[in-house]
């Protein structure tokens, strides 16, 4: 198990990358290099975003946030997996963000604040089966905090956008309740490296 605590994003990206290429396991899967549990902490999320060794632009990145919060601009984010998000956070059958917001006006310290991506009759054996799963915010001494739950996450080259589009969703949720960020926490039950990124990977690890 990979436990990261730190300051900033991109601070955990680098650090969650160090201690899976150390001390992960060697996959048997032809696919993978390393893989691990891990729990992610960050304190700050509102600054030190971004790694400019992290294989997508800062550009791209802010796409996929500002898709995630507004659904604006659809065609140029890069990532179907983050539309697949939205569309079934935001959806408007069930718009689960917005009943959080509702929910945490009406009970600030409850804690069945959650909404919950996968759908088991699609995703089992679907082309594309979301990394996300579950998303719980609560307020504590008037912080929003944020926990989320994922399948899986590739340490190379999706952990950072991850941790941006979910940590701007958490800035969204506090802005409409008119509180301050909080403590996010990243739960992943497998983090790891494709083996067809070794290459990059044993590059980027001599660099940070």
């Amino acid at each position: 198990m990979i436990i990261i605590k730190t300051k900033t994003l991109a601070e955990s990206w680098r650090l969650s990358f160090k201690e899976l290429y150390l001390h992960g396991e060697e996959s048997k899967e032809k696919n993978f290099y390393r893989y691990s549990p891990a729990i992610i902490e960050i304190e700050d999320i509102n600054k030190d975003l971004y790694d400019n060794k992290f294989p997508m632009s800062k550009a791209d990145i802010k796409i996929i946030n500002d898709y995630l919060v507004t659904g604006k601009n659809e065609n140029l984010v890069t990532h179907e997996w983050t539309k697949l998000y939205r569309k079934r956070l935001f959806s408007p059958k069930l718009n689960q963000i917005e009943n959080i917001i509702e929910y945490l006006k009406k009970k600030s310290t409850g804690k069945r604040a959650q909404a919950c991506v996968w759908n088991q009759a699609v995703d089992l054996y679907g082309n594309i089966g979301p990394c996300l799963q579950l998303i719980w915010v609560q307020v504590i001494k008037g912080h929003l905090e944020m926990h989320t739950h994922m399948r899986a996450s590739d340490c190379y080259g999706k952990l950072l956008m991850n941790l941006n589009e979910f940590t701007a969703l958490q800035r969204y949720i506090t802005q409409r309740l008119n509180l301050k960020t909080g403590h996010y926490i990243q739960f992943i039950d497998s983090l790891h490296f494709n083996l067809d990124d070794k290459k990059n990977i044993d590059k980027i690890i001599k660099e940070i």
